[in-house]
C-alpha cells in the first residue's frame, strides 16, 4: 500500500512538474527562473521552486554566481535552508563563484583625496520651492549665506535640465558659469551640471540669491522622483546648488504643492496655511522633500524621543511595528557603544520604489513595501550612521562611516535574530569581501570600493572583536564614538593606545591586504 502511494505522489509531482515547465517553456532569463522560484515557494510548492532553482543553476548558475550572497541572506528562502537540495544547491552556486574569483585578477583602483581644508562652503540655504508635479517643473528661488574664505569662486552641482534666471549679491548680478553639457563633478550626482560662480569683490560671508527652474521630465536618479502619486527631491538630483564641501548647513524651505498634497521631509515640517514650512535646525548635507496625496504619518515618543514614520502604501500594522523596531534599535546601539545620539526627534521614511536607504541628521529613508527582516536589517545598518558619521565620504576613509554602520548591523542581527540567521549574513559578509580589494586608498568612485569599503570594513571590526574580547572591544568603540574620530591614521593610533602595538599593526594590515 506505502508502496502504490508513494507511486501515485511521485506521478502527481512529475505531472505537475511537467505542466509548469510546459507553461514556463518561453523563460529565457535568469530573472524569469527566479521569479517563477519566488511564485511556487508563496504557493508553497517546494518541489516547483526547486525546480525553478536547479533550472536557474543550470543555465544562468555561473554568469550569476554572485548571487549566492542574495540567496543567503534571503528571508523567504529561510523555510528551505534544512532540506537538503537547498544544501546542494547553494554548494553548487559557491562552487561557480569560487571559480570565477579565484580565475580573476583583483582590481584595485586608487585615489589618494586631498582634503581643502580652506574650501568655500555654505552656512545656510533659506529656500523658496514651487513644485508644479502635473508639470514637472521646480521653481526655485534661494538664498544662501557663502563664506568665501577669501576664494575667488565657489563650486556647486545643480540639476543639469535647469533655467538660471539670476544669481546676484546685493541686487547686483554676478559672474557664473552652467554649462547643462558639462559632466557632473560630484560622483553622486549624475544628472548634475557643474555651476562655478564668482565671488563678490569682499570674498567674505555674503548672501547670495539663486532663482531658477528645474524642468525634471527626464529625471532618473536614485531616491528621486517626479510622479503624481510620488514626488521625492534630494541630494542626488541637485534640486537646491550642492557644493561638495558644505556638509554642515542649516535651513529653512517652504514649499507650494497642488492642493491635496501631504508634505514631509529630512527636517521638522509644518503646513501653514496654502504652503508648507520645513525647517532643518541641525546641521547636515541633504534637504529631502516628499510630497504625495495618499502621503500618511504615525508618531510615538519614547524616553523623551519622537519618532516618525512616513509613507504612502505601508500598511498601518508596518508602521507601527516600524516605530517599535526604530526605537529598539536606537536604545540598542545607545547601550551598545555607551553613547548617546544628541538627537530627540527622528523620522522613517518608507519610500515606495526600489532603491536602497540613506541616513541623514535625524532622518533615514528606506525603499520598501513591507514590514520583514530586510527592513530591519537596513534600520540597523542606517541607523548606525547616527554614530558613525564623521568622516568623510569622498574618500577611502568612508569606510570609517560605512565599514561601521555596516559593522552595528551585524551586531544588532546576532542580538536581534537567531544564531542561524546571523550565520548567514556573517558568511554572506565573508563571501562579498574575499576577493575584494584592499580598503587603503581604494578610489571611493569605483564600483569596487562598495565591498571593500562595507564588506571588508564590516569584517574587519568583527574580527577584531574576536581578537580581543567583546568587552574591551565595545570599551574601544565608545572611545571612537566620543572622541568622533575622522580618519583611519587617528584610529590606529587610538587602537595602540588600547590595544597595544601589535593590534595596531594588525589593523593596518587589514587595511592593505
Amino acid at each position: 500500500m506505502k508502496h502504490w502511494r508513494h507511486i501515485l505522489l511521485t506521478t502527481i509531482t512529475i505531472l505537475s512538474l511537467v505542466f509548469c515547465s510546459s507553461e514556463f517553456a518561453l523563460a529565457q532569463t535568469a530573472n524569469d527562473y527566479w521569479l517563477a522560484a519566488d511564485k511556487a515557494l508563496a504557493a508553497g510548492n517546494t518541489d516547483s521552486t526547486f525546480y525553478y532553482l536547479n533550472l536557474f543553476r543550470e543555465k544562468f548558475g555561473r554568469q550569476y554566481a554572485f548571487a549566492y550572497t542574495t540567496f543567503l541572506t534571503e528571508e523567504d528562502y529561510r523555510p528551505l535552508h534544512n532540506d537538503a537540495r537547498w544544501t546542494a544547491f547553494m554548494d553548487s552556486m559557491r562552487t561557480y563563484k569560487h571559480e570565477i574569483e579565484d580565475k580573476r585578477e583583483i582590481t584595485y583602483p586608487q585615489k589618494v583625496v586631498v582634503e581643502d581644508t580652506n574650501a568655500p562652503t555654505v552656512k545656510r540655504y533659506d529656500i523658496l520651492l514651487d513644485i508644479d508635479v502635473e508639470k514637472k517643473t521646480l521653481a526655485v528661488t534661494t538664498t544662501a549665506i557663502i563664506d568665501f574664505k577669501g576664494r575667488e569662486s565657489i563650486d556647486f552641482t545643480l540639476w543639469k535640465n535647469s533655467t538660471i534666471n539670476h544669481i546676484r549679491y546685493k541686487n547686483k548680478e554676478l559672474t557664473y558659469s552652467f554649462d547643462t553639457k558639462d559632466k557632473s563633478t560630484n560622483t553622486y550626482i549624475s544628472q548634475g551640471a557643474p555651476l562655478r560662480l564668482t565671488a563678490p569683490k569682499n570674498k567674505g560671508i555674503c548672501s547670495i540669491d539663486f532663482n531658477y527652474t528645474c524642468n525634471l521630465d527626464s529625471l532618473d536618479t536614485w531616491m528621486s522622483s517626479m510622479e503624481k502619486d510620488w514626488v521625492q527631491l534630494g541630494y542626488y538630483m541637485a534640486w537646491f546648488p550642492i557644493n561638495n564641501n558644505s556638509r554642515d548647513f542649516t535651513a529653512n524651505v517652504s514649499i507650494s504643492i497642488k492642493k491635496g498634497y501631504m508634505v514631509s521631509g529630512s527636517g521638522i515640517v509644518k503646513c501653514k496655511g496654502d504652503k508648507w514650512e520645513m525647517s532643518q535646525p541641525w546641521e547636515s548635507f541633504d534637504l529631502q522633500i516628499v510630497a504625495s496625496p495618499s502621503l500618511k504619518s504615525k508618531k510615538m515618543t519614547s524616553n523623551g524621543r519622537t519618532f516618525e514614520v512616513v509613507y504612502t502604501d505601508f500598511t498601518d500594522a508596518d508602521a507601527d511595528s516600524a516605530l517599535v523596531a526604530c526605537n529598539e534599535a536606537l536604545q540598542f546601539y545607545t547601550h551598545l557603544f555607551k553613547t548617546n545620539p544628541s538627537n530627540d526627534y527622528m523620522k522613517f521614511l518608507v519610500v515606495p520604489h526600489s532603491g536602497g536607504g540613506i541616513s541623514r541628521k535625524n532622518f533615514i529613508a528606506y525603499a520598501t513595501r513591507r514590514f520583514n527582516e530586510h527592513f530591519k536589517t537596513a534600520i540597523g545598518h542606517e541607523m548606525g550612521h547616527f554614530w558613525w558619521n564623521k568622516a568623510p565620504t569622498f574618500s577611502w576613509e568612508d569606510w570609517l562611516n560605512e565599514g561601521f554602520a555596516e559593522f552595528s548591523k551585524l551586531w544588532y542581527i546576532k542580538c536581534h535574530f537567531d544564531k542561524h540567521v546571523f550565520e548567514c549574513y556573517l558568511e554572506a559578509c565573508r563571501e562579498d569581501s574575499r576577493h575584494a580589494c584592499p580598503i587603503y586608498k581604494v578610489d571611493r568612485d569605483a564600483p569596487e570600493a562598495y565591498d571593500a569599503l562595507y564588506n571588508k570594513g564590516a569584517l574587519l571590526l568583527y574580527d577584531l572583536e574576536q581578537k580581543v574580547g567583546e568587552q574591551r572591544f565595545f570599551e574601544f568603540m565608545k572611545g571612537v564614538a566620543k572622541r568622533e574620530i575622522t580618519s583611519t591614521a587617528l584610529l590606529v593610533d587610538y587602537a595602540e593606545e588600547k590595544f597595544g602595538k601589535e593590534i595596531r599593526e594588525w589593523i593596518e594590515n587589514r587595511i592593505k591586504s
